[in-house]
């Protein structure tokens, strides 16, 4: 009977556990998105022409999504290559990503670090 119920008060405290970490997780990205959300628009709506052709330039202004990504795939840096410059923007940088829609169109990526947009064509 004392191992079920210390089985029992094992389950209950990962369950609480991973409910406060979840709690932190999602209170964090929401924090971050609405403290970052208008200038990601604004960087992204800013974003060098040679990215994008200016007549084809979209507008960010409405996006069809807002998410937040820690680090950014595109940067070519392995895992074990600490001592790399770019390892911080490829890890733990965090990004608000922008989409306009579910087609193939670019996607915006804010570096929140950097101050910085990436857009990718798609």
């Amino acid at each position: 009977m004392l191992k079920v119920v210390v089985a029992v008060l094992a389950v209950l405290a990962v369950a609480k556990l991973w409910a406060q970490d979840r709690l932190y997780r999602d209170g964090a990205e929401e924090a971050l998105l609405q403290a970052y959300r208008d200038r990601a628009i604004a960087a992204c709506q800013s974003a060098p022409p040679e990215i994008i052709s200016a007549s084809a330039m979209p507008l960010w202004t409405q996006p069809a999504s807002v998410d937040l990504v820690i680090g950014r795939a595109d940067v070519d840096v392995r895992i074990w290559q600490l001592d790399s410059e770019q390892w911080p923007a490829r890890f733990r940088h965090p990004h608000v990503v922008l989409t306009l829609d579910d087609r193939a169109t670019p996607i915006c990526r804010y570096d929140v670090i950097e101050g910085r947009a990436y857009v990718t064509p798609m």
